[in-house]
């Protein structure tokens, strides 16, 4: 039961972004991927969840080159933590209602199974949790040598804010909020 220990992540909100704070971010794809563990979770088990490891997937900017250089550093509760959001054009992105019913699963996650959850280290089998319902898709991402801990409720806002705000209707296709350290980020 250890992957169902990983169910939910959640992001921090709103740090302030200007053009200087990170390199321009492009659109993040994991060319090879290993799924570990997939479940269905929520209050009707309709939220697609998956934990896997992403070997190729540390955040890069427009040029390929990584944004972060890691350095090995203890377990760390990283719930509220702040993260510059960034979103993504041309518009045609998710339905904002299918992103809700992320939000709402991962809120009814953490009053039945607890607010916080662990993703395993970069270069472990567990590095990535992935949650979908038709048109939305977020996940969390570790980008640290050890383990970090999070919390669902996190998550839920900014699935929120990012379905919101980087939405069709305000020009956008999706966004992502990387941590400031740069650690973890969702998208």
């Amino acid at each position: 039961m250890r992957a169902f220990s990983l169910l939910t992540i959640a992001a921090t909100l709103l740090g302030a972004v200007t053009a200087a704070s990170l390199p321009t971010v492009r659109e993040t794809k994991c060319s090879h991927e290993e799924v570990a563990y997939t479940t269905y979770i929520g209050q009707d088990k309709n939220v697609k969840l998956q934990v896997s490891h992403c070997d190729d997937e540390l955040l890069r900017d427009a040029h390929g080159s990584l944004v972060t250089s890691l350095t090995k550093r203890q377990s760390s509760n990283v719930c509220g933590a702040p993260c510059n959001t960034f979103c993504w054009t041309p518009a045609g992105g998710p339905t904002t209602s299918d992103c809700t019913v992320i939000a709402d699963a991962l809120l009814y996650e953490s009053q039945n199974t607890g607010v916080l959850f662990n993703v395993d280290a970069f270069n472990t089998s567990t590095n990535k949790v992935t949650m979908q319902y038709n048109t939305c898709l977020t996940y969390f991402l570790n980008q640290d040598f050890n383990t970090l801990t999070y919390c669902r409720t996190e998550w839920s806002k900014l699935v929120n804010w990012l379905a919101s705000d980087c939405s069709a209707a305000n020009g956008s296709s999706g966004g992502l909020c990387v941590a400031t350290d740069q650690r973890w980020y969702v998208q």
